[in-house]
């Protein structure tokens, strides 16, 4: 009674609060007759008149300052790609060594001179348009001696040679700005804008060379076609107040003795001035490079609807007052209240935490009842994915800390094992250095340089290595692997082979001494790549392991991780369905009793089908 009691109170007190306002509007609107609404319509035209013509300057700047982040975005890719790093920072003993690397930065660039500058913007005289990207190299670049001794502003390698005495050029060496914008007409006579910025070394700091990136402005003008003034001009400008686009001023022409451009001292704004005899509303904005966007637009365009607006006025205003008052009231009882409800619902904070459901609502309003109902699913979505996305990463950082703790310590025995096999190869002991050998092979593969993925073909060595080290200490362990030749190198997780096999060593020979056999092999199925380890020692469960590796939680993992089995079955099975999906991990087969064990890695396969032929070593 209490909840429902103040459910109506609050709608009373909400329709006397918008009611009220209303009808003193309506009344008022109807005391000030014909000429208060002739002068609202008016002021409402001339001000949607203003608007639009602000909205067209709007428009103009942002995709201006779009296509000016576009040309920054493939400078800073330039200057930031470890491969284009790798080409441009590579040494020679001979010139010629360095065509294979010119050719294939040659290319990377004219990759990026292919990607659309603007689109279209529908019109009719614009194509599509593409960059100019080149770069200009010092002689600290390995590939100096190659490039292109003489520059030309189209896209390709050159020395820096005939840029010396380029102002943007020398202003860019002293380190006056770290971008350099300039405009000129290409040897086509084509109007151009370009950008410049040093290439320094990411790996020394060393200066290699100037990325530069062109465009012709014919995309500028596609935005200005798109963006037409219904009376007045836009006028685009350089820092030296020289025109880089104007309907009414030619490229490169110097307009910085007009009245209207003096006056601009701050970056935006507007301002009045008397231009052919009539007054002007100057409208400008100053780009992130400095350049300043224009409107001019004559005073009498904004004022043209006044005599028309208060004719009809006059004789509409009262009955459409009216009218409006009486809808307007109906739109305020059906939509304004339902959205409030849902606003006060949604502030509760026993709604947001999810301890709530959110209260249902029957408006009879598609949108606003579509409303509702999506705010309620979606807030048991969040709810579900915030839970999920804190687990997943609690369990992620603890799988991680473990594979860090299992590096740190092989890493110092690998060392302390080559210093082993030295003092046995001195001393003449080829059976101690095998042993120590494969055994730095096992510690050397585990590191793998912190990658989390690995080629099958590196995963089999290791599993070899260790395998070899059980086969001097047990006399009777077999080992076969039967991997198909295509499948070497196919990207795994790592280090999952081996933990499988070591469970197989340890327990499933623990009562076996002689006969003891390892199968390893792989083939592809419908669901992926399928990595299959099988023993023939004691056996175990497969349904009850199955079971387990489903329902074991993250925090339960040390449970589940067998005596001596390294990292264990199941961060195996969870770092496989982290990196990989729900979909893939360990299976165990039920091969029968007393028949061994056969656990299955299933894993994402990404590539061609291989073939059929097989290469099958026995260790």
């Amino acid at each position: 009674m209490v909840s429902r009691f103040r459910k109506r109170s609050g709608h009373a007190r909400l329709l006397s609060r918008l009611s009220l306002p209303i009808f003193v509007l309506i009344v008022t609107f109807i005391a000030l007759f014909a000429t208060a609404a002739s002068y609202i319509l008016i002021r409402v035209q001339n001000d949607h008149t203003l608007k639009m013509a602000e909205q067209s300057t709007k428009f103009v700047y942002r995709n201006i300052e779009y296509q000016i982040n576009t040309m920054n975005n493939v400078a800073a890719f330039l200057m930031s790609n470890q491969s284009i790093e790798n080409l441009l920072m590579s040494t020679y003993e001979k010139p010629f060594e360095a065509v294979s690397d010119l050719y294939t930065l040659e290319a990377n660039l004219q990759n990026l001179s292919l990607l659309s500058l603007l689109n279209d913007f529908g019109s009719g005289n614009n194509v599509q348009q593409s960059y100019v990207v080149s770069v200009a190299l010092e002689p600290g670049s390995g590939l100096y001696a190659m490039a292109t001794e003489h520059f030309s502003p189209i896209t390709g390698i050159y020395k820096n040679n005939d840029l010396q005495h380029q102002k943007w050029f020398q202003s860019l060496s002293r380190g006056d700005r770290q971008i350099v914008w300039w405009t000129q007409k290409s040897d086509a006579d084509t109007a151009m804008i370009y950008s410049a910025r040093k290439k320094t070394s990411l790996k020394d700091g060393r200066n290699v060379g100037t990325v530069i990136v062109g465009a012709d402005t014919g995309s500028i003008r596609g935005i200005f076609d798109n963006a037409k003034l219904d009376e007045g001009f836009h006028l685009l400008l350089d820092e030296s107040d020289r025109v880089i686009y104007s309907e009414r001023y030619d490229f490169l022409e110097d307009v910085s003795e007009l009245s209207y451009v003096r006056a601009l001292a701050d970056a935006q704004g507007t301002i009045i001035t008397k231009l052919d005899g009539e007054n002007h509303r100057v409208m400008f904005e100053t780009l992130d490079n400095g350049w300043k966007l224009l409107s001019v637009v004559p005073e009498s365009h904004f004022s043209r609807y006044t005599l028309a607006i208060s004719l009809i006025g006059a004789a509409t205003a009262a009955a459409a007052l009216l009218i409006a008052g009486f809808w307007l009231r109906q739109i305020v009882v059906r939509v304004t209240v339902p959205i409030t409800r849902l606003v006060t619902a949604i502030q509760r904070p026993e709604v947001v935490e999810f301890k709530e459901p959110l209260p249902y609502q029957n408006t009879g309003i598609y949108e606003v009842d579509e409303l509702n109902q999506k705010f309620a699913a979606m807030l048991v979505t969040i709810h579900g994915l915030i839970e999920k996305s804190f687990t997943e990463e609690v369990e992620r950082r603890q799988l991680q800390l473990e594979l860090l703790h299992a590096q740190i310590n092989p890493h110092f025995l690998y060392n302390t094992l080559d210093l082993i096999n030295c003092r046995a190869i001195m001393s003449g002991d080829q059976e101690t250095s095998q042993i120590v050998r494969s055994l730095a092979n096992v510690f050397r593969y585990g590191l793998n340089r912190g990658e989390t993925w690995i080629t099958l073909d590196e995963e089999i060595k290791q599993v070899e290595a260790y395998l070899h080290i059980q086969q001097m200490m047990m006399d009777d362990l077999h080992v076969e692997v039967d991997l198909p030749s295509d499948l070497l190198h196919v990207t795994v997780v790592h280090l999952i082979l081996q933990p499988l096999a070591e469970n197989a060593v340890i327990h499933g020979f623990a009562d076996r001494k002689k006969d003891c056999r390892i199968a390893i092999s792989a083939r592809l199925e419908r669901e992926g790549l399928v990595l299959s380890v099988e023993d023939n020692g004691r056996g175990c469960d497969a349904e009850q392991m199955n079971r387990q590796l489903r329902q074991q939680s993250a925090r339960d993992m040390g449970e589940l991780n067998e005596a001596g089995s390294g990292y264990g079955t199941l961060n195996v099975h969870r770092r496989i369905q982290l990196h990989g999906g729900e979909n893939y991990g360990l299976r165990y087969i039920d091969v029968g009793e007393g028949a061994g064990t056969r656990v299955e890695i299933v894993l994402p396969y990404y590539g061609k089908q291989p073939g059929k032929r097989k290469d099958v070593a026995h260790v």
